[in-house]
């Protein structure tokens, strides 16, 4: 066999592969000391469960109940589906309301679908849970309404 000339090249790589080794393997142990652990999925028992978390989420931007009106809709002759029309005025972010209202519900599995209306710029956020919609929020702009509630 022939010589390279070159006999401590190798040598070279694999302390080089072995400190980029020991570098990734503590950056990795790092992340995972530092990191928050994911939150717990948690069981949806009841429907009434979204009722709650709807509401929560409704006081946590301080809507007042006059301005919230609850319906229930026949989908079937079987189920029924409730539907939250909620009128909010024209400052109001409705996607910060569509992000929270997901915070609050992804814990039990349940995802939200938003659609916006046009000219009108009305929010419909769908509750789903197995692919069924429980729940529905309305947020609709009311231009008489202001952000100090008014």
């Amino acid at each position: 066999m022939k010589s390279t000339g070159k006999p401590f090249a190798n040598t070279n790589k694999r302390k080089w592969i072995a400190i980029l080794l020991l570098l990734s393997c503590t950056a990795s142990l790092v992340l995972l000391a530092t990191a928050e652990p994911i939150e717990q999925r948690k069981v949806l028992t009841n429907a009434s469960q979204i009722d709650s978390l709807i509401t929560v989420t409704l006081q946590d931007f301080r809507i007042p109940n006059s301005q919230i009106r609850t319906q229930t809709v026949a989908i079937d002759s079987v189920f029924s589906r409730t539907v939250y029309t909620v009128r909010v005025p024209s400052q109001f972010s409705k996607t910060s309301f569509h992000l929270r209202l997901h915070e609050h519900v992804w814990p039990y599995s349940v995802q939200t679908s938003g659609t916006v209306q046009f000219p009108e710029r009305n929010l419909r956020i769908h509750l789903l849970y197995n692919n069924n919609v429980l729940r529905s929020v309305h947020l609709n702009t009311d231009t008489r309404l202001n952000l100090s509630g008014d």
